[in-house]
């Protein structure tokens, strides 16, 4: 069955083009030779341009575009396979305010894993395990499950010419294992272990997220876009394993994104979002598969002249110490520390060091820091799923004067007095996600570290500083 674009997709092939630009209320544009050709024949006003997205698009993306918000966006990439022409990348984005579809030839043919991957990425699966003379197996919702579909030694064979990075084969053959990255065009990203076992070779699958979400999409609060829209600077986001840092940073990049025209360099174990360019362009290293280590590849990114870094974890003292030039040197660093809230970020960080060092770190801290952004996530009170719990410190003023001060201790009060500027306390957060009726009172009262004192403000009753009623 021929799609909308069948006589435009002909064209690209016979004109050689790199790509296929259509717009709303614009001539379409081929590029080809690096050039722009206009196709003035082939305009859309409004309402063509509306009715070819909807006979394109998978449905999750028509309603993105049903409950469009006017701001900038980029969608997943879906696959067009028009017949007698070829293999096409697809996807719709607004930039600069401008709608377009956009239209690419895939680099290269569906590999053999492609009709599982896309069954795998269909059923929700974080993970895909294939052995050879096996059934396949899927993890979906923490599960296991079994599908019916066997591999054999040459579906191996043809796999090995297919996706393993070229060169690498020998490595697997003589260390057992082996990690990279493989994306199937038109399914997604992956990150893949093939290994041996009992002998024979197998592969372990895990789903690389493809569409960062937004800020609205992920129920954070407004302030996040503010402190996202800094500068220059260190902001971190904290809380513990599985508390959704790594989402709320997607969602930070997602919104600089549609917002700025910057360098964004992240630094990931593994890689958790992929980014598509829409006004800023990414480049995103996974340790392991394109830099060695976290510490150099964030010494590294300081010469490739980026904007805002973005560094998966604080893993060390040379970690942060590097982050810390990068900020101090006009840089936005972005990244993430395993603390419960923001005072014991900073504590955390302070003891990365001997006790007579620990005054110049603080004055550099004071200086550099912009916003920690600590996150729990509750349960929802009705139906499945979970809402961010946030506290939220912003370096005004007078924080910046109680870390310089070495006053951390007093670091809660300030968020509590610093609703004005934007700061929010994990109280204050779950008081409103109680009356937004996201959680129930009970689970405000099991989240919060103050529970006799979110009892009162559930009540009405709110105290000063100096413990009076307000």
């Amino acid at each position: 069955m021929r799609s909308p674009i069948h006589d435009l997709l002909v064209a690209y092939m016979e004109n050689d083009a790199s790509e296929c630009q259509i717009y709303e209320g614009k001539p379409t544009v081929l590029r080809i030779e690096g050039k722009s050709c206009e196709v003035p024949e082939y305009t859309l006003d409004e309402q063509k341009f509306s009715e070819l997205a909807e006979a394109m698009l998978p449905p999750s993306q028509i309603d993105k575009l049903g409950n469009d918000d006017g701001e900038d966006f980029i969608l997943e990439d879906f696959l067009v396979e028009e017949e007698g022409v070829g293999r096409f990348l697809v996807h719709i984005q607004r930039q600069r305010g401008q709608l377009a579809l956009i239209a690419k030839k895939t680099r290269r043919d569906a590999s053999v894993f492609f009709d599982l991957l896309k069954y795998a990425v269909e059923q929700g699966a974080s993970d895909l395990h294939v052995r050879e003379g096996k059934f396949v197996r899927l993890r979906v919702d923490s599960r296991l499950i079994e599908t019916d579909v066997m591999t054999d030694s040459y579906f191996f064979n043809k796999s090995f010419e297919q996706i393993l990075p070229e060169g690498r084969f020998e490595d697997y053959k003589t260390a057992g294992d082996l990690d990279f990255a493989w994306e199937e065009e038109g399914i997604g990203r992956f990150r893949v272990n093939l290994h041996r076992q009992r002998g024979n070779a197998a592969y372990s699958f895990r789903h690389v997220k493809g569409r960062a979400p937004t800020v609205k999409e992920v129920n954070l609060p407004e302030i996040i876009k503010d402190i996202a829209g800094s500068r220059n600077g260190i902001i971190f986001v904290s809380g513990t394993t599985g508390c959704g840092k790594s989402t709320t940073m997607a969602a930070m990049l997602d919104h600089i994104n549609n917002t700025q025209e910057l360098h964004i360099i992240t630094i990931e174990d593994p890689i958790e979002y992929t980014f598509q360019d829409n006004r800023c362009f990414f480049e995103q290293r996974e340790v392991g598969l394109d830099t060695v280590s976290f510490d150099s590849a964030l010494i590294h990114a300081l010469r490739q002249d980026p904007d805002i870094i973005m560094v998966g974890e604080m893993r060390n003292r040379n970690t942060f110490e590097t982050a810390l030039t990068a900020a101090e040197t006009g840089h936005l660093v972005i990244t993430t520390l395993h603390t419960k809230d923001a005072a014991q970020s900073i504590t955390r960080i302070l003891d990365m060091y001997p006790q007579e060092e620990r005054d110049t770190v603080r004055k550099s801290l004071a200086d550099c820091l912009r916003a920690i952004i600590c996150q729990r996530l509750a349960p929802r009170a009705i139906g499945k799923g979970v809402v961010p719990i946030n506290e939220i410190l912003i370096n005004t003023s007078i924080v910046k004067k109680l870390i310089f001060d070495n006053a951390i201790d007093k670091i809660p009060q300030a968020i509590e007095g610093g609703a004005e500027e934007g700061m929010m306390s994990f109280n204050r957060c779950l008081l409103n996600r109680v009356k937004a009726g996201d959680i129930t009172e009970e689970t405000a009262l099991a989240f919060s570290d103050s529970p006799q004192a979110l009892q009162m403000n559930l009540k009405g009753i709110f105290l000063s500083s100096g413990g009076i009623i307000q």
